[in-house]
């Protein structure tokens, strides 16, 4: 079985990644992860929430990404797992990938922050990071 990671990082991203997903996988056998990487929490705020609150938080922030995806992929009848991660965007998709043995990473493409910044997509990152260690292809859809 097919194993495809959809990491979402903002709610841009959710009408091409359902474009895409509902297209290539709505007649297949497919594991679908819908990712979302929420960025840590600086350690002076974390000091007054307790572990359950910002793990709630997280968790919280990260479906309201993910639920509009989740909703369109319900409705086109595809099973999903959502899975809300906590840590730097790229380097955090990359290990899920390969832990959980992921075939394909399917990353929307739009000119986010890091781009403008001269870092790269987080394609290019995922392609960098998983190198030619990883059976795992990435593909930018638009």
């Amino acid at each position: 079985m097919l194993r495809v990671l959809v990491p979402i990082t903002d709610s841009s991203e959710v009408e091409c990644a359902a474009k895409h997903v509902i297209e290539r996988y709505r007649d297949q056998q497919v594991a679908l992860f819908l990712v979302n990487v929420q960025l840590p929490i600086s350690r002076f705020v974390t000091r007054f929430v307790n572990r359950r609150q910002l793990e709630e938080f997280h968790r919280e922030s990260g479906m309201q990404v993910l639920q509009p995806l989740a909703d369109k992929l319900d409705a086109a009848g595809i099973s999903y797992q959502t899975r809300i991660l906590v840590g730097l965007s790229a380097e955090t998709i990359a290990q899920f990938a390969r832990e959980h043995y992921c075939d394909q990473i399917m990353v929307p493409r739009h000119k986010g922050i890091f781009e403008s910044l001269g870092l790269g997509s987080i394609g290019s990152q995922l392609r960098h990071l998983i190198g030619a260690e990883g059976r795992c292809e990435v593909s930018e859809v638009f």
